[in-house]
């Protein structure tokens, strides 16, 4: 039996559970009967721990991390899995919002092995690197004696490997449901939302936004079949008087008994309020069934230092504003606009843009054209996440914009040339977004650019 000896080995040992060529294919139904048998052999942890389970799509990263955010504040040890990670593959192995160290990393990995060999000889197959890393999430989650796992979803939420929990005690939080990948969970949203709220497991107590009607006939209706409760939280209602700036959001609370005025969230975006509003309203449930106290001081002072990476994140390079966001379906998109919009009024940008394939970036380039005084397009490949991951070619992209009668674009295809590029038109502030994995990369450039000195703002 194999051992990993350091951070190196184990990354490279993920590496290796990358699905390839035609193992790229969504797993579906047999991936979640694979992981609650893998889970089954370690004696599902899942069901083991109290569990905050998240999927939606748009903003469940943001609501995981502010959910884990605000019972952390109330003194409770906090598990966060969130999916894809940025930098650093630990980020789905939080504690308390700091990583798990790469020692401990190591040993629960050398724990998962003989397991990761049972599950390859058995009818199902070798798991895949996103049921690995959800596995250990749940064995060291447990291992570690956490009071509360928060779980991002990956893709959908019905056969996803996060959906093995069955425990009733498990909370479940549906963030705004749009359209995103079309391909395997639908075209109709009341398709996608019948993958996302199949997370919703027998008496599961629910919290969602406000959704658009077909997909909350779909939640009501799962729901009903499971005997869950549902409460949905409305702007004008639960969340009013919405402030936003480059920094920051205030905006007031209202939930059962409790009533905040002036929240302050140290991330900005208006969809963070609705963000927000579903963490603080879920933890708010559990201070009642758990019998803990919902100490809005603590959640005050917490929350006004949130900080999330990818999100609306805006820095100062060399005395030049630089936005970065992952947005990277329409809906994120067109929230990220609006805010843009508001935030800078009667501001032009310098866009860097990737797009991973498959996604619908005619629509996300119809809400970027009529703010971008110019378009950078440049190309990513990932082959170190959950699947290989490769960008829109941009001369793709350079017919759409062509049909959009925009010819005001640049291809740069290295990533860093790019960034240069987009750094040095000095008249505006420099945008990059249409996707996580090309913040990712970025993120990772702006630490090569040399001299480059880069604090968020």
């Amino acid at each position: 039996m194999m051992t990993i000896n350091n951070f190196a080995e184990a990354k490279q040992f993920f590496y290796s559970h990358i699905p390839r060529g035609v193992k790229q294919k969504f797993p579906g139904a047999l991936g979640l009967e694979r992981a609650r048998y893998f889970l089954k052999l370690i004696g599902n942890p899942q069901n083991k721990i109290k569990i905050i389970h998240i999927a939606g799509t748009s903003g469940k990263g943001s609501t995981a991390y502010l959910t884990s955010l605000i019972l952390k504040a109330l003194g409770f040890k906090v598990g966060l899995h969130i999916s894809p990670h940025l930098l650093d593959l630990r980020e789905r192995f939080q504690i308390n919002n700091q990583l798990i160290n790469k020692e401990k990393f190591c040993f629960y990995l050398n724990k998962l092995i003989p397991y990761i060999e049972k599950v390859k000889k058995s009818r199902f197959g070798p798991p895949t690197y996103f049921e690995v890393l959800v596995v250990l999430a749940f064995l060291i989650f447990f291992e570690e004696k956490v009071d509360y796992a928060v779980i991002e979803t990956g893709l959908g939420g019905l056969y996803d490997a996060t959906n093995t929990i069955t425990n009733k005690n498990k909370v479940v939080i549906i963030t705004k449901i749009g359209f995103d990948h079309k391909k395997i969970l639908g075209k109709k949203l009341k398709e996608i939302a019948f993958h996302k709220a199949s997370i919703i497991q027998k008496q599961n107590t629910t919290f969602s936004i406000w959704q658009k009607p077909s997909a909350r006939k779909i939640i009501n209706q799962i729901a009903k079949e499971k005997q869950a409760k549902v409460y949905y939280l409305k702007k004008d209602t639960n969340f009013k008087n919405i402030i936003i700036n480059k920094t920051k959001i205030t905006f007031d609370f209202n939930f059962l008994d409790i009533r905040i005025k002036k929240l302050e969230i140290g991330l900005t975006g208006s969809f963070q309020a609705e963000n927000s509003s579903l963490s603080l309203a879920a933890v708010l449930f559990l201070s009642k069934r758990d019998g803990f106290t919902f100490n809005i001081e603590k959640i005050k002072k917490a929350l006004k230092k949130a900080y999330f990476p990818g999100r609306f994140e805006t820095f100062e390079v060399n005395k030049k504003t630089l936005i970065i966001d992952g947005a990277h379906n329409p809906q994120k998109m067109a929230n990220f606009i609006k805010n843009l919009k508001k935030i800078y009024p009667q501001k032009k940008f310098v866009f860097l843009i990737a797009f991973k394939k498959g996604k619908d970036y005619h629509k996300m380039l119809k809400y970027i054209i009529p703010l971008a005084s110019q378009i950078i397009i440049t190309q990513f490949f990932i082959n170190n996440q959950d699947l290989i991951h490769l960008s829109e070619e941009p001369e793709t992209i350079v017919k759409t914009l062509q049909k959009e009668n925009f010819y005001q674009y640049q291809v740069i295809k290295d990533l860093k040339n790019a960034l240069k590029f987009a750094l040095d038109q000095k008249d505006q502030p420099s945008v990059v977004t249409g996707s996580l994995y090309l913040i990712s990369e970025i993120y990772s450039t702006l630490k090569t650019i040399d001299k480059l000195f880069l604090r968020p703002q």
